[in-house]
């Protein structure tokens, strides 16, 4: 029997089909994993276009799904923002398989299990891999598989609903296998079909970097969240759970002997942060010690950032920081339920400048677009960003609503709209002053006498007002190679694609640049 897996997002760095596949291979040799991208997350060009979720042709349609339908089961995993892309490849399956069982998990599966079941045989709505180890198990014994719990079952007599599992634990964690990294995948390349990922991929999609994940959970349940829906169905997605130091060291290690240039480790932790000083202690001497690989911190909540955490890490090896900031209206954190005081924001931000000469310039997150922010809300947040210590960078997201989540209720009773999912978040944005004011704050600290005088002009994105595209997309663009040029100063590649960093690194540059003119910034200590 053979099972065939793909992941439809952009890039190749979904961590959780990544996870889900190592273990499903480990349980059954003939599986076959893949990887399709819809586009670069990382393309400059996309960026600069403000480019949405990418879509494929109805050629490409049918040939990937001629792959996939070679699988007795068919498993995709996939964020909402590609369901309609999935629902297109499952239809193509359906014409050239109708035999093919098809699986659909995932955060889309999980967050909204209504709408995937319509399109398959089964959605897993919790963690996977124990629940499809029992699924397997049943289903190749011929018996009735849709008892397996953890999965939804759409069956002639109406859908069958069962219960999850327990969430894993360390020890469970702890023996799972490494997530698969050139371990036999394919990915698909537009007009050519699929073929074995190689390390031209991983410089193209990755740079420099693994990504990856230790802890998993978050103690928030921000509305506009695909863990506010999580926690609706277990509570116990608020505990953050994590396996050994040593467990995570194993996995960085086996990646960097795979692919040596590897020059930055990436943690897409939501709560990282928040983990017990004496769990971080044991990390950092082992990542010191074994690993000798910069890396950074994605998921920073300003609660739990202290001096000690943040000096600790950065001794290991940390050179960037990311911290969700989101709004610097408290009306506006208090509606999406971000348990985050406006005083924690600038606290946790005087925390982080301390260090400011150690690591790259930390990036904050900002959501724009929200409909129901009033001329105050949007002046706070300006407030907010031009007393932020600085050097910092900004991540801009426009605000988009996940479907059958709290948000999702919360604008429907208003009967407010926003553009869809699909849109993606770097796009979309209305070209107002205040939308100006966010990206030129990211790259200058206007004079106060200036900034007054504008801040009085500023209004919500749904009033009529005058539209600076020109200086918006001067001041965007700005922000973006401000950026660009911070990580260039630190050898940093993990956000600039392709194989200008990887013939850096071949050629000696990375690592002389590091030792020789980074040296003196780094801690003493």
């Amino acid at each position: 029997m053979k099972i065939r897996l793909a992941s439809i997002e952009d890039g190749i760095d979904s961590i959780g089909f990544r996870k889900i596949s190592a273990f499903i291979k480990s349980i059954h040799a003939e599986t076959q994993a893949a990887y399709v991208p819809t586009g670069n997350v990382y393309s400059l060009a996309r960026w600069l276009a403000q480019g949405g979720s990418g879509k494929f042709g109805k050629d490409d349609i049918h040939v990937i799904a001629q792959f996939l339908a070679q699988g007795d089961i068919v498993g995709f995993s996939a964020m909402t923002q590609y369901s309609s892309t999935v629902c297109e490849i499952i239809d193509q399956i359906r014409h050239i398989n109708p035999n093919a069982y098809i699986i659909w998990g995932g955060i889309h599966a999980i967050v909204y299990p209504e709408e995937a079941i319509k399109h398959v045989d089964a959605c897993c709505t919790g963690e996977g891999e124990f629940a499809f180890k029992a699924f397997l198990r049943i289903f190749k014994d011929g018996k009735d598989y849709t008892t397996a719990p953890g999965f939804w079952f759409r069956t002639n007599t109406g859908i069958v609903k069962n219960a999850n599992l327990p969430l894993i634990k360390q020890k469970e964690m702890d023996d799972l296998p490494p997530l698969i990294y050139q371990d036999g995948e394919f990915i698909y390349r537009r007009g050519e079909g699929f073929s074995p990922i190689n390390r031209d991929d991983f410089l193209k999609y990755s740079a420099l970097s693994y990504n990856t994940v230790w802890s998993i959970g978050c103690p928030n349940k921000c509305i506009y969240c695909s863990n506010s829906k999580f926690i609706e169905n277990d509570g116990e997605y608020r505990r953050i759970r994590h396996s050994s130091p040593s467990t995570i060291i194993e996995e960085i290690k086996r990646a960097i002997r795979k692919h040596p240039h590897i020059s930055t480790i990436n943690f897409h932790d939501d709560g990282f942060l928040a983990l017990p000083f004496k769990v971080l202690e044991e990390f950092a001497k082992l990542y010191k010690a074994e690993i000798k690989v910069p890396f950074t911190q994605g998921g920073a909540i300003p609660n739990f950032v202290r001096e000690d955490k943040i000096a600790l890490l950065l001794d290991a090896g940390m050179n960037r920081l990311r911290m969700g900031i989101q709004s610097g209206s408290q009306d506006i954190l208090d509606f999406y339920q971000r348990p985050t005081k406006l005083q924690h924001i600038q606290n946790a931000t005087k925390i982080i400048n301390k260090f400011n000469k150690y690591m790259l310039p930390p990036e904050y997150d900002i959501i724009l677009e929200n409909p129901i922010e009033t001329a105050e809300d949007t002046r706070k947040t300006l407030d907010l960003l031009r007393e932020l210590p600085r050097p910092f960078c900004l991540n801009v997201f426009a605000l988009r609503v996940i479907p059958n989540t709290e948000l999702a209720r919360a604008f429907e009773a208003r009967g407010l709209e926003i553009p869809p999912i699909e849109q993606g978040y770097n796009c979309g944005y209305h070209h107002t002053l205040g939308n100006v004011l966010v990206f030129t704050l990211a790259v200058w600290k206007l004079p106060k006498w200036l900034f007054k005088n504008l801040l009085s002009r500023v209004y919500p994105v749904e009033d009529e007002q005058p539209k600076y595209p020109v200086l918006f997309m001067t001041f965007r663009t700005a922000s973006i190679v401000k950026r660009g040029l911070s990580h260039l100063c630190h050898m940093e590649f993990s956000l600039i694609t392709g194989k200008i960093g990887y013939i850096l690194w071949k050629t000696g540059v990375i690592g002389l640049w590091r030792r020789f003119v980074l040296k003196r910034y780094l801690p003493k200590e």
